[in-house]
């Protein structure tokens, strides 16, 4: 009910109320046998007109709540409703890959390792199909996750734990992923009695992921006849993986001979490290790429020639017994980076983000 509506409601009320009182005054002059003067004395039209008034008033108010509330309803329906989409999964959202695809992803974005890669995409092909077995109510292998990496520093050992932590979480072999990184002194304590308290700590730290041990072999260097603080560690340690199989995965690392005197120093680690991954040096080809990569991930640019200039270099270093591969090439750019700054620290038109044939040439001095 809009205002027109009011007015109009209004004035034909209004016009009843006038014309039911012109009736009852015309009644009261012909049926009555007073006349009008009488009736004016005697109050009654004053009644009637004030009677009048007050049903006015009331049908006035009684128009406006009820044209309020037409409208607060006309506003409720004609209000715009914002619609609610159903959607598939799809389409709510882009397509997310599979977590065990994207693991797989980024280990194949590492540089060379191709025989490491196969080893992981047959290990994770082997726990999905044990997998399916088993809800099919196939008979299943129990398969020891433990595993061995043998390799030089630098050779990308630490990263494929830290993915294969993930791998196994999203394939719910364990259930957080996590990697707890420790090494000889992080294990082993000075005093009888403390080693395998320190010992027990990290492994329940790694309770449902992964602990990595690095250059592991440094545990048996005084573990011979069964004694020894390392030798403290390691049973602590096989007990723990003994009454924790599906809670733990424990990768030791290190050199390659010295892993393979470690692991077979001990039957309880031959029996328990039954899978080994061999980390290969890189090539000079591959450091190479590694090192343009992380120039790149820092937002520098190399010369053109690049190769030219460090391959020199790599073909000497590359043979010490103390070569640490792609941790030589992350050095070698820091170094680089320096003579950067050096350079143009007192300029403006130099480039930030160039590294020059001069910036390399005095990196590798430094680094002979």
């Amino acid at each position: 009910m809009n205002a027109t509506d009011i007015r109009t409601s209004f004035a034909a009320y209004l016009g009843l109320q006038v014309l039911a009182l012109l009736a009852l005054l015309a009644g009261f002059h012909f049926a009555a046998s007073h006349p009008w003067s009488t009736l004016l004395a005697s109050g009654n039209l004053f009644r009637l007109s004030l009677l009048l008034i007050i049903g006015a008033i009331g049908t006035y108010i009684a128009l406006k709540l009820s044209a309020t509330i037409d409208a607060r309803r006309a506003m409720r329906a004609g209000s715009t409703v914002r619609p609610i989409l159903i959607t598939s999964d799809e389409e709510a959202e882009p397509e997310r890959l599979d977590p065990v695809q994207a693991c797989l992803n980024r280990l194949d974005s590492m540089t060379g390792l191709q025989a490491v890669k196969d080893e992981v995409r047959g290990l994770v092909a082997r726990i999905q199909v044990e997998q399916r077995r088993a809800e099919a109510g196939l008979s299943v292998t129990a398969m020891s996750q433990h595993m061995v990496f043998s390799g030089a520093p630098g050779v990308g050992k630490t990263e494929v734990a830290r993915i294969l932590g993930d791998i196994f979480k999203a394939l719910k072999v364990v259930r957080k992923g996590h990697v707890v990184e420790v090494d000889r002194a992080a294990l082993v304590a000075g005093y009888v009695g403390q080693t395998a308290i320190k010992t027990l700590e990290k492994c329940k730290e790694a309770l449902d992921g992964v602990l990595f041990i690095d250059e592991a072999y440094t545990l048996a260097g005084d573990a011979q006849g069964g004694q020894g603080f390392g030798q403290e560690s390691i049973d602590t340690l096989l007990k723990f993986m003994e009454d924790n199989r599906s809670r733990i995965v424990v990768i030791a690392a290190g050199y390659p001979r010295e892993m393979a005197t470690f692991i077979n120093s001990n039957p309880g680690l031959a029996s328990r490290f039954t899978k080994q991954l061999h980390f290969a040096n890189y090539a000079e080809d591959e450091l190479l790429d590694i090192f343009a990569n992380m120039a790149a991930a820092q937002q520098f640019t190399l010369p053109g020639h690049y190769k030219n200039i460090v391959r020199p270099w790599l073909s000497v270093r590359a043979n010490d017994r103390a070569w640490a591969n792609a941790r030589e090439m992350r050095t070698l750019l820091e170094r680089a980076r320096e003579e950067h700054a050096l350079r143009i620290a007192s300029t403006l038109s130099e480039s930030l983000t160039e590294l020059n044939e001069a910036d390399l040439i005095a990196a590798l001095g430094r680094s002979r």
